[in-house]
């Protein structure tokens, strides 16, 4: 597999009544790239995409863009409940800088894979930017088969597909399909707890959201897999998969996604990123979910310091 690197899902700043916080922003990407992530993913599930308005999406990505310059990837996301929202999406976060485009299947409705094949290819031939499919069943009620992406990376516009479906079994089959079938083709990993694994096994990269509870441990692992390092690649996702039980505990308790918000803001802030990314309506956080996220980050500080 073409190689990405290490790419952030950034959270967006904003206020508590929904509008981005720009400068906040600018802050939050320069601490993920100063400490050597490769790469930006922006508006995606993480990043709260379809919560912004159109207009705001557009102040997001050219902010970000900005930041990141013209020679690291930037990734945006294009989620939307129809193929033409979708289009018009990519269209206007090209013009907004991004350099890929990023689509899940259609919210609200479900498809079957023919439909959705045929979705993909449309979104394909209209985008103006190269596109990464995203499986994300959690919240599209939907998994995508190893056999649908491997015929979709025929379409010269169709450059990727990162796997947040946690089911290692199909990144696996993946990984052997296109090893000599779509050698340049992008496949990223988006579970904390099977990064090891599929880096090892040839992926591209990785895209997972708890990079912002410290990027330290993710960005070494990474590096580690590149210099085949087996001692420091155990011990950085040992040290992830601990950070990663954390949230699930979290999650276990109380499932909501502000769950993750607080968990995230709670861990930004305690290492010295002053932003906020919470909504009025998601409140408080609670005592044990920042406990929970302290708990994680002095994972995160412990590794490093080895």
């Amino acid at each position: 597999m073409k190689q990405l690197g290490v790419i952030v899902p950034i959270v967006t700043p904003c206020t508590l009544s929904g509008k981005p916080s720009l400068e906040q922003l600018r802050v939050i990407c320069n601490d993920m790239l100063t400490a050597g992530c490769h790469g930006l993913f922006v508006l995606g599930s993480t990043g709260r995409g379809p919560w912004f308005s159109f207009r705001d999406r557009v102040k997001i990505c050219k902010t970000v863009a900005d930041v990141i310059g013209p020679e690291k990837p930037l990734m945006a996301g294009c989620m939307a409940a129809s193929l033409d929202d979708m289009i018009e999406n990519a269209k206007a976060m090209a013009d907004s800088g991004a350099k890929i485009a990023v689509a899940t299947a259609p919210m609200y409705f479900t498809y079957n894979t023919q439909e959705l094949e045929s979705i993909f290819l449309s979104f394909a031939d209209a985008s103006p930017l190269p596109a990464i499919i995203y499986d994300i069943p959690d919240l599209t009620g939907m998994e995508l088969s190893p056999q649908l992406l491997v015929k979709l990376t025929a379409h010269e516009n169709i450059v990727g597909f990162k796997d947040s479906s946690a089911n290692y079994d199909n990144f696996k089959q993946l990984l052997e399909m296109l090893d000599s079938k779509a050698p340049d083709f992008y496949l990223m990993q988006g579970k904390e707890h099977l990064l090891k694994d599929s880096l090892v096994g040839g992926a591209s990269g990785l895209v997972v959201s708890l990079l912002h509870v410290h990027p330290g441990p993710f960005v070494n692992l990474y590096n580690a897999v590149q210099e085949r390092d087996t001692k420091r690649i155990e011990r950085m996702q040992q040290a992830i998969t601990k950070i990663m039980e954390c949230i699930k505990r979290c999650f276990a308790r109380r499932p909501e996604i502000s769950t993750l918000f607080h968990f995230l803001q709670t861990a930004l802030n305690e290492r010295g990123v002053d932003v906020n990314i919470m909504l009025g309506h998601e409140g408080q956080c609670p005592d044990w979910i920042a406990a929970k996220a302290k708990e994680a980050l002095e994972i995160a500080k412990c590794v490093l310091k080895e």
